[in-house]
């Protein structure tokens, strides 16, 4: 029974901790909300690309850019920064910035959703030509999150039949993106148009992700047995 009361409170406090914060998004958010009612609103448009690297040549678009606008309510932007400080501490802390940076995005999305501002959450991926284009934004303070990866695959590492058979469950890096952001603090007014330029001078962040697979279990090698030998 002790054990069941103690149960019981750990799920009480959770259900308070997220109303709590469900309820402070809603309040940060408001302004926000507000605004949106009363047409309060104006325009974020902007160019991704790769400034010219000689006179004379044009700039390179940057194609299928993400770009995601967040109200600035909770403290997103120092959440990533402390994870773009800690990323130099180990090779495991750089290779967690990206991942890092995912998992505060969705949790930031997520909370808006819950708390009924889902509405706030701005979304566009860059055409051919770099640009994108976010219409009825609220007027306020904003954060600009973009981001673009480009793949580069890998020769999985060979490894012999005894490293196979004692390491069956071992993931093997077969690829890896690089996955350069920008993060770009807004401030939007009513009827206005704020203009926003990501290029490879003002990256705020660049980051690796790997790619990992598991090994087909099918071309596991028993150890003492040849690849392909006939069973007795």
């Amino acid at each position: 029974m002790r054990e069941l009361a103690v149960v019981s409170l750990a799920g009480v406090l959770i259900s308070l901790a997220l109303s709590a914060g469900a309820a402070d998004i809603s309040a940060m958010t408001a302004p926000y909300m507000a605004a949106r009612e009363r047409k309060a609103v104006g325009v974020v448009v902007g160019r991704a690309y790769e400034e010219a690297r000689r006179t004379g040549e044009e700039p390179k678009p940057y194609a299928g850019v993400s770009v995601l606008l967040l109200p600035d309510a909770g403290g997103l932007e120092r959440e990533l920064a402390a994870i773009k400080a800690g990323r130099r501490e180990s090779p495991e802390r750089f290779l967690e910035a990206d991942p890092k940076v995912r998992a505060a995005r969705a949790s930031r999305e997520r909370a808006l959703i819950e708390a009924g501002a889902g509405a706030l959450i701005k979304g566009e991926m860059t055409d051919e030509g770099g640009l994108f284009r976010l219409l009825d934004v609220p007027e306020g303070t904003w954060t600009l999150l973009a981001w673009q990866e480009t793949a580069s695959r890998q020769k999985k590492p060979p490894l012999s039949r005894n490293d196979t058979a004692r390491y069956p469950d071992r993931t093997e890096v077969v690829g890896s993106f690089t996955v350069i952001y920008w993060l770009v603090p807004i401030e939007v007014r009513a009827g206005e148009e704020t203009q926003v330029r990501l290029h490879d001078r003002n990256v705020w962040l660049t980051a690796i992700r790997e790619d990992r697979s598991a090994r087909d279990p099918e071309k596991r090698v028993a150890p003492g047995k040849q690849q392909g030998a006939n069973p007795r």
